[in-house]
Protein backbone atom coordinates (compact mmCIF):
# COMPACT_ATOMS: atom_id res chain seq x y z
CA UNK A 1 0.00 0.00 0.00
CA UNK A 2 1.77 3.26 -0.71
CA UNK A 3 2.32 5.90 1.73
CA UNK A 4 1.97 9.31 1.39
CA UNK A 5 5.88 10.48 2.59
CA UNK A 6 5.36 14.00 1.58
CA UNK A 7 3.68 15.75 4.71
CA UNK A 8 3.08 18.97 4.80
CA UNK A 9 5.21 21.20 7.37
CA UNK A 10 3.81 22.53 10.23
CA UNK A 11 6.25 25.34 10.47
CA UNK A 12 5.08 26.99 7.28
CA UNK A 13 3.63 31.03 8.64
CA UNK A 14 0.09 30.51 9.24
CA UNK A 15 -0.19 33.98 7.10
CA UNK A 16 1.93 32.48 4.23
CA UNK A 17 -1.02 29.60 4.95
CA UNK A 18 -3.57 32.37 4.38
CA UNK A 19 -2.34 33.72 1.52
CA UNK A 20 -1.89 30.27 -0.43
CA UNK A 21 -5.61 29.72 0.75
CA UNK A 22 -6.87 33.20 -0.63
CA UNK A 23 -4.73 32.88 -4.05
CA UNK A 24 -6.58 29.32 -4.32
CA UNK A 25 -10.12 30.81 -3.59
CA UNK A 26 -9.36 34.09 -6.14
CA UNK A 27 -8.49 31.36 -9.05
CA UNK A 28 -11.50 29.53 -8.34
CA UNK A 29 -13.39 32.45 -8.58
CA UNK A 30 -12.13 32.97 -11.96
CA UNK A 31 -12.42 29.32 -13.27
CA UNK A 32 -15.97 29.36 -12.50
CA UNK A 33 -16.47 32.54 -14.23
CA UNK A 34 -14.74 31.11 -17.73
CA UNK A 35 -17.45 28.59 -17.33
CA UNK A 36 -19.84 31.19 -18.77
CA UNK A 37 -18.10 30.92 -21.93
CA UNK A 38 -20.33 29.40 -24.46
CA UNK A 39 -17.11 27.21 -26.07
CA UNK A 40 -16.12 24.27 -24.49
CA UNK A 41 -12.10 25.05 -26.23
CA UNK A 42 -12.17 28.36 -24.78
CA UNK A 43 -12.77 27.13 -21.59
CA UNK A 44 -10.46 24.78 -21.50
CA UNK A 45 -7.86 26.81 -22.68
CA UNK A 46 -9.13 29.52 -20.25
CA UNK A 47 -9.22 26.91 -17.09
CA UNK A 48 -5.39 25.57 -17.78
CA UNK A 49 -4.24 29.21 -18.01
CA UNK A 50 -6.08 30.09 -14.86
CA UNK A 51 -4.17 27.01 -13.37
CA UNK A 52 -0.81 27.76 -14.79
CA UNK A 53 -1.02 31.05 -13.37
CA UNK A 54 -2.04 30.09 -9.51
CA UNK A 55 0.89 27.07 -9.63
CA UNK A 56 3.03 30.32 -10.54
CA UNK A 57 1.44 32.17 -8.18
CA UNK A 58 1.74 29.63 -5.39
CA UNK A 59 5.00 29.17 -6.01
CA UNK A 60 5.78 32.93 -5.20
CA UNK A 61 3.67 33.12 -2.03
CA UNK A 62 5.91 29.71 -0.71
CA UNK A 63 9.30 31.34 -2.11
CA UNK A 64 9.63 28.28 -4.82
CA UNK A 65 11.71 29.38 -7.79
CA UNK A 66 8.60 30.14 -10.03
CA UNK A 67 8.37 27.75 -12.81
CA UNK A 68 8.86 29.93 -16.48
CA UNK A 69 5.41 28.61 -18.04
CA UNK A 70 7.02 25.69 -20.40
CA UNK A 71 7.94 24.00 -17.08
CA UNK A 72 4.14 25.27 -15.48
CA UNK A 73 2.79 23.78 -18.32
CA UNK A 74 4.47 20.59 -18.25
CA UNK A 75 4.22 19.89 -14.45
CA UNK A 76 0.28 20.39 -15.08
CA UNK A 77 0.42 17.68 -17.99
CA UNK A 78 2.56 15.68 -15.69
CA UNK A 79 0.05 16.15 -12.88
CA UNK A 80 -3.39 15.38 -15.28
CA UNK A 81 -1.32 12.25 -16.73
CA UNK A 82 -1.15 11.07 -12.51
CA UNK A 83 -4.89 11.83 -12.06
CA UNK A 84 -5.98 11.66 -15.70
CA UNK A 85 -9.05 9.31 -14.96
CA UNK A 86 -10.46 11.24 -12.66
CA UNK A 87 -9.97 14.32 -13.90
CA UNK A 88 -10.61 14.04 -17.52
CA UNK A 89 -14.38 12.21 -16.20
CA UNK A 90 -14.56 16.00 -14.25
CA UNK A 91 -13.82 17.84 -17.09
CA UNK A 92 -16.31 16.14 -19.34
CA UNK A 93 -19.04 16.38 -17.34
CA UNK A 94 -18.70 20.20 -18.24
CA UNK A 95 -19.90 19.12 -22.51
CA UNK A 96 -23.05 18.50 -20.69
CA UNK A 97 -23.34 22.43 -21.23
CA UNK A 98 -23.42 21.69 -25.23
CA UNK A 99 -26.89 20.19 -25.04
CA UNK A 100 -29.19 23.06 -26.66
CA UNK A 101 -30.95 25.02 -24.42
CA UNK A 102 -31.15 22.72 -21.54
CA UNK A 103 -27.54 21.52 -20.89
CA UNK A 104 -26.23 25.37 -21.44
CA UNK A 105 -28.43 26.36 -18.51
CA UNK A 106 -28.16 23.39 -16.24
CA UNK A 107 -24.22 24.46 -16.68
CA UNK A 108 -25.09 28.25 -16.10
CA UNK A 109 -27.07 27.05 -12.95
CA UNK A 110 -24.21 24.96 -11.46
CA UNK A 111 -22.49 28.20 -11.67
CA UNK A 112 -19.15 26.59 -13.12
CA UNK A 113 -19.06 24.13 -10.12
CA UNK A 114 -16.47 21.61 -11.93
CA UNK A 115 -14.12 24.31 -12.97
CA UNK A 116 -13.86 25.91 -9.53
CA UNK A 117 -13.79 22.02 -8.37
CA UNK A 118 -10.88 21.23 -10.27
CA UNK A 119 -8.67 24.32 -9.90
CA UNK A 120 -9.01 24.12 -6.14
CA UNK A 121 -7.60 20.61 -6.36
CA UNK A 122 -4.96 21.56 -8.67
CA UNK A 123 -4.05 24.17 -6.24
CA UNK A 124 -4.25 22.18 -3.43
CA UNK A 125 -2.23 19.58 -4.47
CA UNK A 126 0.58 22.31 -5.41
CA UNK A 127 -0.28 23.88 -1.80
CA UNK A 128 0.62 20.66 -0.43
CA UNK A 129 3.77 20.14 -2.84
CA UNK A 130 5.12 23.68 -1.90
CA UNK A 131 4.77 22.77 2.18
CA UNK A 132 6.14 19.67 1.88
CA UNK A 133 9.47 20.91 0.17
CA UNK A 134 8.89 19.93 -3.27
CA UNK A 135 8.28 16.54 -2.48
CA UNK A 136 4.86 15.56 -3.16
CA UNK A 137 4.84 15.45 -6.44
CA UNK A 138 7.43 12.95 -6.43
CA UNK A 139 4.58 10.76 -4.29
CA UNK A 140 3.28 7.75 -5.65
CA UNK A 141 0.41 8.22 -8.28
CA UNK A 142 -2.16 6.20 -6.36
CA UNK A 143 -1.35 9.25 -3.44
CA UNK A 144 -1.68 11.75 -6.35
CA UNK A 145 -5.06 10.22 -7.36
CA UNK A 146 -6.40 9.90 -3.82
CA UNK A 147 -5.66 13.56 -2.75
CA UNK A 148 -7.05 14.85 -6.54
CA UNK A 149 -10.10 13.23 -5.87
CA UNK A 150 -10.31 14.28 -1.94
CA UNK A 151 -9.39 17.71 -2.90
CA UNK A 152 -12.12 17.62 -5.98
CA UNK A 153 -14.68 16.92 -3.85
CA UNK A 154 -14.34 19.66 -0.85
CA UNK A 155 -13.42 21.78 -4.14
CA UNK A 156 -17.21 20.96 -5.38
CA UNK A 157 -18.74 22.22 -1.81
CA UNK A 158 -16.40 25.22 -1.46
CA UNK A 159 -17.59 26.62 -5.25
CA UNK A 160 -21.16 26.08 -3.81
CA UNK A 161 -20.58 28.14 -1.31
CA UNK A 162 -19.09 30.78 -3.63
CA UNK A 163 -21.63 30.44 -5.65
CA UNK A 164 -24.54 33.28 -5.24
CA UNK A 165 -27.99 31.46 -4.53
CA UNK A 166 -30.92 32.47 -6.32
CA UNK A 167 -33.59 34.79 -5.03
CA UNK A 168 -36.80 33.08 -3.29
CA UNK A 169 -39.65 33.55 -5.67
Amino acid sequence: MPTDTAVPNDDIDPMVRTQANDCIRNHVIAAMGVGLVPSFLLEAVGVTGIEVKMIRDLAEIYRFPVPSKLVAYKVLISLIGSVAPFFVAAKLHAAVKTLPIVGHATYIAFLSTTNGAAVFAVGKIFQRHYESGGTFLSSDKTVLRKHFRQSYDEGKNFAHTLAPTAPAS
